[in-house]
């Protein structure tokens, strides 16, 4: 994977959230081309292999191809999830 810290900034600043304190809780799910998972909290910018079921609020799931499409505009957010590639699992009302 590229340099993700940087592309992760930018989508943090993007996110509309009620209480920034809520992106502890927020993780984001990359899965590369060997379908190895990656795991970014986006308050922290911590990156992990894996997450046990406590640890987390709400997923957002993509593939890192996904990803990309959506940090170079070439895909709407919306379209990625009518077309299945993004998957959003847990408390939504995080995002609100």
């Amino acid at each position: 994977m590229t340099d993700l810290n940087s592309d992760i900034e930018e989508v943090i600043k993007n996110l509309k959230l009620s209480e920034k304190k809520s992106l502890n809780n927020i993780y984001l799910q990359l899965i590369d081309e060997q379908d190895e998972n990656t795991f970014i909290n986006l308050d922290t910018g911590e990156i992990t292999k894996e997450l046990s079921h406590n640890n987390y609020g709400l997923i957002i799931k993509m593939s890192v191809q996904t990803f990309n499409e959506l940090k170079n505009n070439e895909k709407h957010p919306e379209d990625l999830m009518f077309e299945e590639k993004i998957k959003i699992s847990g408390d939504l009302k995080l995002l609100q």
